[in-house]
């Protein structure tokens, strides 16, 4: 007669094996985390670098909500990534004209006509 008792593991094999998951459970958790914050930094330089969220998101195969959420947190928007790359002096104009009403992609090009670098 085989005694239920009998089949049990012992504590300590468990107990290794607890902390064994939990060791993996950090190490994923810490994974995540790199994966998350290299992703959040792709989708920021994919809009720096011109794509629309639309194709942001298909690319990074997350929702269009999500790159917008990204964007917000990291603080851009087209009015900001249209900004970029000008002067002071044509970032004034830049910030003139919009709040004029002026569209941001008009603005640039007006801000970048007026005050040509030397």
């Amino acid at each position: 007669m085989n005694h239920p008792m009998s089949s049990l593991r012992p504590l300590p094999d468990i107990q290794a094996e607890i902390a064994a998951a939990a060791l993996r459970l950090r190490e994923l958790g810490r994974e995540k985390t790199r994966i998350r914050a290299n992703r959040r930094a792709g989708i920021v330089a994919d809009f720096d670098a011109g794509l629309r969220r639309a194709e942001i998101a298909a690319k990074w195969g997350v929702r269009y909500g999500h790159v917008s959420a990204v964007l917000h947190r990291a603080g851009r928007t087209e009015r900001t990534r249209r900004a970029r790359g000008l002067t002071p002096e044509q970032r004034a104009d830049y910030d003139r004209l919009i709040r004029q009403g002026v569209s941001t992609a008009l603005a640039r090009r007006i801000a970048l006509v007026l005050r040509v670098p030397s």
